[in-house]
């Protein structure tokens, strides 16, 4: 175990019972390291878990989570809205009924293959958009 000392510059006196202190000799004993480092990992994991303290960890990924989600939930709308707008000018069009699935399919087919080009046309844009003016 190497000395991380001088890691620590600030210092919190806690007042506990006794019942506590014997539970903390014992899990320091069994970890084989002083009851100040136990207290130290088991704060640690508790700040960890605190959700709504700005900056932790399971914050970020939780809200990280949420934006991912409710950009899926935007997706998904504007991918039925589209589907649901080709269809209705598919049969109107055509004048006969067409599978709303199959058309789903046959769009999805050309999002694959046209992607990489997609792509490439979005990051040229980006960079024409970021450079500074000659």
């Amino acid at each position: 175990m190497s000395d991380n000392r001088s890691n620590y510059t600030r210092r919190l006196t806690v007042h506990i019972t006794e019942p506590m202190d014997n539970r903390l000799e014992q899990v320091a004993r069994q970890r084989d390291e002083p009851k100040a480092e136990v207290v130290r990992a088991a704060l640690r994991a508790w700040l960890d878990e605190q959700e709504d303290l700005i900056g932790s960890r399971k914050h970020f990924t939780k809200m990280f989570g949420r934006r991912v989600d409710a950009l899926e939930r935007l997706l998904v709308i504007t991918l039925g809205m589209s589907l649901e707008t080709l269809h209705l000018f598919k049969e109107r069009v055509n004048k006969k009924a067409c599978d709303p699935g199959d058309l789903l399919e046959d769009m999805i087919r050309s999002g694959l293959a046209v992607q990489d080009d997609i792509q490439t046309l979005i990051e040229h844009v980006a960079q024409s958009k970021t450079k500074p003016p000659a």
